[in-house]
């Protein structure tokens, strides 16, 4: 399959408004997140995929010439509307927490000492989400009960099959697919053709649910841990991290088998500790922004081990060509 090349189509030139400082490599890159191809980070640029509707859009995001500013190149397959430029814009902001107010918490970290080395080495991070409630849902999905590397040859499956292949700004991406696009595929076709397992009976519910609740409606929900239990399937804990995500609540965070013991060890000088222990520690020091505390903790571990290196610039023409369907 040949990648869909993108023509390039607008420029955004995108403010941070959020006090306190603002680090542009480690908030679009995260050491501790897998590969899967949605994304590519060298030390000065970062590209991702987006899907606004039916268009697929690819962006090059890069400092805008201060650190006050990302400028956004950006490129589609469509028709791009003056529509899609506002959402794409918010989005971008929402992504990648430009808005932000990292300030309260960096006064926090100041005066804990577990946090000095992530802090020295992390500081202006912030939370990075480009994904859409759906696929949120998907990812929450695809980590439950199973290891990385099961995890990244499921997504690779799904959006190899499911989801584009696409080219703009010299690298190969893939974009997802949408919850209309995969709404007659079968429990059965994803358990056998996916190999997803179990999941492969939630994901139908997951495409139905989100095929009729449109991404503005779901922003303005009351209560997202209530409304997402409304999909088969999906029980309190699963529902709570899909919201924690979609939400941006700094305070919020899921202590997992991933970052248990990371936690358990950098805060309580243990190898392993109870979820309530970590959880009433870490919202104990840092009243407000325990989940923005966790993910400092969690991304500074993996930071000389990263699961999905920087990509060197002399790499970039093997990734495009590595960059191609096949399942397992």
């Amino acid at each position: 399959m040949k990648p869909r090349h993108l023509t390039h189509t607008d420029t955004l030139q995108l403010p941070i408004t959020g006090n306190g400082p603002f680090n542009f490599r480690h908030t679009l890159w995260k050491p501790s997140h897998y590969a899967t191809g949605l994304e590519a980070h060298t030390e000065t640029r970062s590209w991702r995929t987006f899907r606004i509707d039916s268009l697929i859009i690819g962006v090059a995001l890069t400092n805008g010439g201060d650190d006050r500013t990302i400028s956004a190149e950006v490129f589609t397959d469509g028709d791009y509307t003056p529509g899609h430029r506002d959402r794409l814009a918010r989005r971008l902001t929402t992504s990648y927490g430009l808005d932000e107010d990292l300030a309260p918490f960096t006064e926090l970290a100041a005066d804990v000492p577990a946090m000095r080395d992530p802090l020295h080495a992390l500081a202006g991070m912030r939370q990075s989400c480009p994904e859409d409630h759906f696929e949120i849902a998907v990812i929450a999905l695809l980590l439950q009960n199973t290891t990385i590397s099961r995890t990244t040859q499921m997504t690779r499956n799904l959006l190899t099959r499911h989801g584009r292949l696409v080219h703009f700004d010299g690298i190969t991406l893939r974009a997802w697919f949408t919850p209309a696009e995969i709404a007659a595929v079968t429990a059965e076709e994803f358990k056998e053709r996916d190999r997803l397992g179990y999941r492969a009976k939630t994901l139908p519910h997951f495409a139905a649910f989100f095929r009729d609740h449109h991404p503005e409606d779901l922003a303005a929900a009351d209560n997202l841990v209530e409304l997402f239990q409304q999909i088969k399937g999906v029980g309190p804990y699963t529902a709570a991290v899909m919201a924690s995500h979609a939400s941006r609540d700094p305070a919020v965070f899921g202590v997992d088998v991933w970052n248990r013991k990371i936690l358990a060890r950098r805060l309580l000088d243990t190898e392993d500790a109870a979820p309530e222990a970590i959880h009433e520690h870490l919202t104990r020091l840092f009243p407000g922004h325990a989940g923005t505390a966790a993910l400092y903790l969690v991304e500074h571990e993996y930071l000389h081990t990263p699961v999905a290196p920087l990509l060197p610039l002399d790499a970039i023409k093997t990734w495009n060509q590595e960059l191609r369907p096949s399942t397992s």
